[in-house]
């Protein structure tokens, strides 16, 4: 199979800047009409005349701000970012070297799980991620700038593993903390929503606690029946 050709990343920005207060209510009922139809359904079923009908807009109304569905998700996913990083660093701002481990964890869990920034619509949208190469990108960069502000939360209360390690259980740390999130998220109206939360803020405080992990120790595995 031939393979598909990168798009330019110029077609993946908004054609066209709203200036007058109707075509920026346009522009972000176009956003909001796209992330509901993330949540109901895949990226991929999201198209520009659905997203246009949904809106009740003519699909040339849609086109004189976005050229395409990737440049709403970049939008979309552009501002997520924005807004998960600055809720990062006001936790940073609001922490002191007297707050305890369990105090930075919860800070951390608490401004993360608010609904704004931790809803299906958007990890619905993080999975759209993938669909250009200047999308991924975007991801890639997210997970850059989210996994240096944990790293500086973690020195700030535990300690930090080796360096030989540091970017691989990095890796596992933030794996590990998105499936808390997404977990959480999926779990927003659930009367176990407490029980869960409180089940993530010990795994956090432990993930991020690198000298702990010894006192776990090794797990004994039976051996097999012959």
């Amino acid at each position: 199979m031939p393979k598909t050709k990168a798009k330019p990343e110029a077609q993946l920005t908004r054609r066209k800047e709203a200036q007058q207060e109707r075509s920026r209510q346009k522009v972000e009922l176009i956003l909001s009409v796209t992330r509901d139809l993330l949540s109901e359904g895949p990226a991929h079923k999201v198209t520009t005349i659905g997203i246009a009908e949904r809106a009740g807009i003519s699909i040339g109304s849609l086109y004189r701000f976005f050229p395409n569905k990737e440049s709403i998700f970049y939008e979309l996913f552009r501002r997520w970012l924005e807004d998960t990083l600055h809720v990062l660093d006001e936790v940073q701002a609001g922490l002191t070297d007297e707050h305890s481990a369990e105090h930075c964890v919860d800070a951390f869990l608490q401004a993360l799980t608010e609904p704004k920034l931790n809803s299906i619509q958007n990890w619905k949208l993080r999975l759209a991620m993938g669909t250009s190469p200047e999308l991924v990108a975007l991801e890639e960069q997210h997970l850059r700038d989210v996994m240096i502000r944990i790293q500086t939360l973690q020195r700030r209360f535990g300690a930090p593993p080796p360096s030989e390690l540091e970017l691989e259980l990095m890796l596992l740390q933030n794996e590990v903390t998105l499936r808390c999130l997404y977990s959480l998220s999926a779990m927003q109206h659930s009367p176990n929503r407490d029980k869960l939360y409180d089940l993530c803020r010990k795994l956090l405080l432990l993930i991020y606690d690198y000298p702990s992990w010894d006192a776990l120790g090794t797990p004994s595995i039976p051996p097999a029946e012959a």
